[in-house]
């Protein structure tokens, strides 16, 4: 599972499948494709490795002279995966749940909240149990 929570098209799929709706993205291997994403969804743009859970090489880039930087700096980490650049949205929330069940009972669980926008911690998240603003 961990796998298909690291792999950008794994996760997507599963995703897809149960009607979650996501922001648009694609994986890029050029300096070229990266610009031609941006402009057809419209900056700001998040870059980031395609298989990593922390926020490792990610990066927010409001302007196309960054996309440069960002996307080799992002490449340079883990030349084996491609970049996904994925359309950020500005101001949204991000929620955990997490939860312990057995043999399909669910045990317990907990609802946090990030203090920080969705996307914009890089790995190092401030969360808030019990959340603040649900």
């Amino acid at each position: 599972m961990v796998d298909t929570a690291e792999d950008h098209h794994k996760f997507s799929s599963v995703l897809d499948s149960i009607g979650v709706d996501q922001p648009e993205w694609c994986e890029v291997m050029n300096l070229g494709a990266t610009k031609d994403f941006a402009q057809k969804v419209g900056y700001p743009v998040l870059i980031r490795l395609s298989y990593v859970l922390s926020g490792t090489a990610r990066n927010v880039v409001y302007e196309e002279y960054s996309l440069e930087y960002n996307l080799s700096a992002a490449a340079s980490i883990s030349p084996l995966h491609p970049v996904v650049i994925t359309k950020f949205i500005d101001n949204a929330q991000e929620i955990d749940v997490d939860a312990v069940a057995h043999k399909g009972k669910l045990l317990i669980h907990a609802v946090s909240e990030h203090v920080e926008n969705a996307g914009v911690h890089s790995g190092d998240a401030t969360l808030v149990l019990p959340p603040f603003s649900l």
